[in-house]
């Protein structure tokens, strides 16, 4: 089977990826389209993007075939999508794809109508301008028309996956062919990392924390959590690991606050078997969020990850955590102040609970390679 992936943002990451690389490994014929966008604007990204933009390349990776497409620089949301459309037509008819699974949501990398579309919504962009956005923002959401792109897509669509109940009922409101399609683990390196003696939690009272340190992260709070709790717990430790714009923030505050022994920062991991090494060392994953309406209608995938490795989790009371309701998480409200947290944490440390049955239950249901062959049957069903 020949199948296109197009990423909602153009990265080789996530849940794409990992769709991608499984259908791959399956030996279907898998064409995976990125495109240069000037994430950020400081000079040498502006060059860099001015420079590369307008190159087509093509080239393997794990398997599939990835195509870097051509895109005026900036956005030019109407003669972007003309030219983006132009592309797939062309890739599509010298593939001849079956189908081919996007989470674009702007009028820059929309699919067309007649081409064979599952519409995979991972995220509420809608809610994500709501929230999130600045004059700017919401001034480009416009632009780029994303709240016609959603709802034409879904329209268009052979077939809607939705990763949660809020992206459900809003693919359910255009389209009647709408999956739940949850996301997933790589049950092949978790398992390799299970099976590692050397891996194994060597302190009782160890936290890890996997997560891009943007603001919303709180690691300094976090941080401080820990402080507090380490009158209760001596041997408490805490590993923060991820890349973001508090990484600066947290290292001064390690180094002034002198807890260099017990709250460790170690940068961005991105190889997944080091990762989940590193994971399986602590007994408690913390997944940290905001609580909003964008970050109620995601299924984070950390907490699949750490429930597969078996670690208690202490988790942001968001909408899909509590309807997945793993018996191994302890939610705290995310009200102001640090109490819920920490009261969270406290109830985490103290539990001697192991979580073999929920690691063995997300490595049969929540398999990548599983997912993947439900997103070929959706197709089959669709068509």
């Amino acid at each position: 089977m020949n199948v296109i992936v197009i990423p909602g943002m153009p990265r080789i990451a996530g849940r794409r990826y990992h769709i991608a690389k499984t259908l791959a490994e399956q030996g279907h014929n898998v064409h995976y389209l990125v495109w240069d966008l000037p994430y950020r604007l400081g000079f040498s990204q502006i060059i860099t993007h001015l420079r590369t933009t307008l190159l087509a390349k093509e080239y393997p990776y794990e398997g599939f075939t990835v195509h870097k497409i051509r895109r005026l620089p900036f956005f030019w949301p109407y003669i972007n999508g003309w030219l983006f459309k132009y592309q797939l037509r062309k890739l599509n008819n010298s593939v001849k794809a079956d189908f081919i699974f996007s989470q674009s949501y702007t009028n820059e990398t929309e699919v067309p109508k007649d081409l064979p579309l599952i519409y995979d919504l991972n995220d509420d962009n809608v809610a994500m301008a709501e929230v999130y956005g600045s004059l700017i923002y919401k001034l480009a959401f416009r632009i780029l028309r994303v709240r016609t792109v959603i709802r034409r897509q879904c329209q268009n669509a052979l077939a809607v996956t939705a990763v949660s109940e809020a992206t459900y009922a809003i693919g359910k409101q255009y389209n009647k062919r709408v999956f739940k399609l949850a996301n997933g683990v790589d049950t092949k390196v978790i398992k390799e990392v299970i099976n590692s003696k050397s891996t194994y939690p060597k302190n009782k009272f160890s936290i890890v924390y996997v997560t891009g340190f943007n603001q919303w992260s709180r690691p300094i709070e976090t941080m401080q959590v820990v402080m507090k709790l380490r009158k209760e717990f001596p041997s408490i430790e805490l590993a923060l690991i991820g890349e973001g714009t508090e990484t600066k923030k947290i290292e001064e505050f390690i180094k002034g606050n002198k807890v260099e022994n017990y709250i460790h920062y170690l940068g961005g991991i991105y190889n997944r078997k080091k990762l989940f090494s590193l994971i399986n060392q602590s007994t408690i994953g913390l997944n940290i969020s905001e609580k909003n309406k964008y970050r109620d209608a995601a299924q984070p995938i950390k907490i699949f990850e750490y429930s597969a490795l078996g670690k208690k989790i202490v988790s942001t009371d968001l909408e899909e955590v509590k309807i997945l309701d793993f018996p191994n998480v302890f939610i705290f409200s995310d009200n102001t102040g640090s109490n819920n947290l920490l009261n969270a944490m406290r109830l985490a440390l103290k539990d001697d609970s192991t979580y073999e049955d929920i690691s063995s239950r997300v490595i049969a249901n929540y398999d990548w390679v599983k997912l993947s062959r439900e997103l070929v049957t959706i197709f089959k069903e669709s068509i």
